[in-house]
């Protein structure tokens, strides 16, 4: 009854726990084999989402490319991977033997290429890619990134297009993962969700600046970069809120959201729950603590236990509190 207790679902997709990796931060394969834990981490962890894939490899942005700020990390790291064929040759199947869902993130350059990008890696995948999630909202690519997730009209097509490559017959999990460098996150949102995403993640990194007071330039190349860690929590936790309480196919759990943003300790994964949230995403705090995901899920277990809930009975309950 404990391991139930954790179980949660994402449109189709079961899962054993509501933990999952955040793109980014979680690279593609390589972190996980490197953790004398990884097995435990592998076992707390509901489904792997990997670090972006664009259809050719990507070299990144000039460093300096991450500067620690007082509670968060800013980066720049401008996507840098290997490509498509790469990852589908030699990181798919590293991932493949933990026994977890794999949610590839995708991010492209033009509405087009995210369709032709997911087409490729569905076609070549072997069945083992269980979700794309649709990143419209990079925040370090001067080549489209932020342009793309705040105009709901791009948000549409590049949804649709995306969809529209899935083979027929296929079973694969849509995610839009949603900008915070918006007025009204609720407004991509409804477009994703017309669009015929299966579920919503947010919030991508809140852009942000740094100045060298020595050189008195900024430090980054691009002069803005991406705001992760605990400073961005009420962020995260306000927007999962919004969408919970004002789209009703969240609100029904329809189209479930994904939350993420500074959740650092299992307390913030019990506030992101009582959001709306149905599962999360964890991402910097896995840069301090490498045994994070085991830590979290004992301590949600405890939580559960104490409370005599589960994880499905807790999605949205401070909403019921509100009038």
């Amino acid at each position: 009854m404990e391991e139930r207790r954790l179980e949660t679902t994402i449109g189709n997709l079961h899962l054993r726990t509501p933990l999952l990796t955040a793109s980014g931060t979680s690279g593609s394969a390589d972190e996980l084999a490197g953790l004398r834990e990884s097995k435990a981490t592998a076992q707390a962890l509901g489904a792997f989402v990997t670090k972006g894939v664009t259809l050719e490899p990507r070299r990144g942005n000039p460093e300096p490319r991450v500067i620690e700020t007082r509670a968060g990390l800013l980066n720049s790291i401008g996507l840098q991977n290997k490509g498509a064929d790469r990852f589908l040759r030699e990181d798919l199947p590293k991932l493949w033997q933990y026994e977890l869902p794999v949610i590839v993130n995708i991010s492209a350059n033009s509405v087009e290429d995210y369709a032709k990008l997911a087409a490729h890696l569905l076609a070549n995948d072997g069945g083992q890619i269980t979700g794309l999630e649709i990143n419209v909202s990079c925040p370090n690519i001067k080549e489209g990134g932020v342009a793309f997730g705040v105009d709901p009209k791009v948000v549409e097509r590049v949804v649709r297009g995306v969809k529209a490559a899935v083979p027929r017959g296929r079973d694969v999990l849509i995610v839009t993962k949603l900008t915070p460098n918006i007025t009204d996150i609720t407004v991509p949102a409804k477009a994703a969700i017309a669009a015929g995403t299966d579920a919503l993640s947010m919030i991508n990194t809140v852009r942000g600046v740094a100045i060298n007071i020595h050189t008195q330039e900024p430090y980054f190349a691009n002069v803005s970069a991406g705001l992760s860690g605990p400073a961005i929590k009420p962020i995260g936790l306000c927007m999962v809120w919004d969408c919970f309480a004002k789209i009703p196919e969240c609100r029904r759990r329809k189209v479930p959201i994904i939350g993420i943003g500074g959740i650092s300790t299992w307390e913030d994964v019990v506030e992101y729950l009582l959001a709306g949230a149905s599962a999360v995403q964890v991402g910097t705090a896995w840069f301090v603590y490498p045994d994070v995901f085991v830590e979290m899920k004992k301590g949600l277990e405890k939580y559960l236990d104490d409370n005599k809930t589960t994880v499905r009975e807790l999605i949205g309950k401070a909403h019921g509190t509100c009038s």
